[in-house]
Parts: structure tokens; C-alpha cells; sequence
């Protein structure tokens, strides 16, 4: 009788999960084609984010940049500062450059175009490392991470290029190859994928800083529940089982 009995709760219980998983896959699958699918659109907005930013294209970078930071931050303070400066930037580390007080906003904007040191024109560079000497070259996509209610992005990637030592230091010219984790951060505003944080990992006095374009608490980002999607996923067709990883 007790082996009857367990036989037949095995039955059940085997006849639940052929039952259940079938459907748990299928309800998955069609998510995780969209969330491919969104994944591949960040993908393509991500690789023109860098071009505009490795061609030096401020302006370019700038349409890319979050509405409420365009509310606080003109394209002329954007330019002028080279595409590295926080919303509220008068009010917080920035507030002083180099011990000297930073301009005033009427005399960024008539002044936002750069020159040389000898009072030339020159063309804007944008600045993906307050360390000079660091040139960016190309990246390696690592990771994109979507956040599960569709709002968030986080892309991963490995910047590539060269690395200069300081020739005042050793006086000599030596460089080598070097690569640098880089994230992105994007929201989807109005339908429209825009950059929202920029955090920045270089290293200052030996301390790592993280810089916000909009007012942002970086743990808001950490506590969100993402589905990652790997760099090969994006070059096949959507197959969640395959390629959504956990």
C-alpha cells in the first residue's frame, strides 16, 4: 500500500512539472526574445555613443545625454568642460578647479570654443580620462544588463588603446597597449534610449570617484534585477533559453 502511495504521488508530481515547465519556458521565451531584441537596439546606440566620443563629436555625444541633464547643462558648458561634467557641477568637487574658481556661465558660453596654448583655435576633445596620456582606440563589448521593468540599461565594455608614461617622468617615449572597464548607463525616457549616469572609475589620490550626470543614487542601480544578455547573443537570432543568461 505505502509503495502504491508514493508511486502514485511520484506520478503527480512528475505530471505537475511536465505540465508546469513547458509553459514556464514558452512565457520566458517570448520575453526574452523582446529583451533580446531591446538589447541589440542598446547594442547599435551604444556603438554610436563611442563613435561620436572617439571622433571627438561633443556635439554629437551631447544629443545622447539625458533631458533633465539637458535642462541643467547648455551644450556650450558641455563643450566648453569636454563632455566630462556632472549636473550640478557649481555645486559640488568641481565647484574648484586648480585651486581658482570656475568661470562664470555668461563667459563659458561666449568662450566655450578651445584654443592652444599659444591663443589658436583647436578642436574640442572629449575626455575619457582626466589622465591625459590614456588614448582610447576601440572597446569590446562585454555585457549588456537590462533591467527587468524595461526602464534601465547597464552596458559593459572593455575600452582598448594605448597607455603613455608621463615622458617628464622617465624621458623617454614609452607606451603600451591597455584596456579599461567601462560602464554605460542608459534610460528609456518617452520611448527613447538616452544616457543617464556617468560613472567614472579613474583614480584619483588612489581613491575610486563616481561622477552623476542627473541626480542618481548608485544603489537604486545595484538593487535592480536585470536579465544580462552576453556579447555572442547578439549576433543570433533571439532564443532565450540559449542566450539570456542568469
Amino acid at each position: 500500500m505505502k509503495r502504491f502511495v508514493k508511486t502514485t504521488v511520484y506520478l503527480f508530481l512528475g505530471l505537475v512539472c511536465l505540465g508546469v515547465i513547458p509553459t514556464a519556458n514558452a512565457s520566458w521565451a517570448e520575453v526574452g526574445d523582446d529583451v533580446l531584441k531591446e538589447a541589440q537596439e542598446i547594442e547599435k546606440l551604444e556603438k554610436e555613443y563611442f563613435n561620436v566620443r572617439l571622433n571627438n563629436d561633443l556635439k554629437g555625444a551631447y544629443k545622447f545625454q539625458h533631458p533633465k541633464y539637458k535642462k541643467e547643462i547648455s551644450v556650450e558648458e558641455f563643450l566648453y568642460f569636454e563632455g566630462r561634467l556632472v549636473s550640478g557641477y557649481r555645486n559640488g568637487l568641481m565647484g574648484h578647479i586648480s585651486g581658482g574658481m570656475l568661470p562664470p556661465i555668461n563667459h563659458i558660453k561666449k568662450n566655450y570654443n578651445k584654443k592652444d596654448a599659444l591663443g589658436f583655435p583647436r578642436k574640442h576633445y572629449y575626455k575619457w580620462f582626466y589622465n591625459p596620456f590614456l588614448i582610447v582606440k576601440d572597446y569590446d563589448l562585454e555585457k549588456i544588463s537590462i533591467s527587468k521593468d524595461g526602464k534601465y540599461a547597464m552596458v559593459k565594455i572593455k575600452l582598448k588603446g594605448t597607455e603613455r608614461i608621463n615622458p617628464a617622468l622617465v624621458r623617454e617615449n614609452i607606451s603600451f597597449d591597455m584596456t579599461r572597464a567601462h560602464v554605460d548607463y542608459w534610460e528609456k525616457v518617452d520611448g527613447k534610449w538616452v544616457i543617464t549616469v556617468l560613472a567614472d572609475t579613474s583614480s584619483i589620490s588612489g581613491a575610486m570617484t563616481s561622477m552623476y550626470f542627473i541626480p542618481n543614487n548608485n544603489d537604486a542601480w545595484e538593487k535592480k534585477e536585470y536579465i544580462h544578455i552576453d556579447s555572442d547573443s547578439l549576433l543570433a537570432k533571439p532564443d532565450a533559453d540559449r542566450h539570456a543568461l542568469k
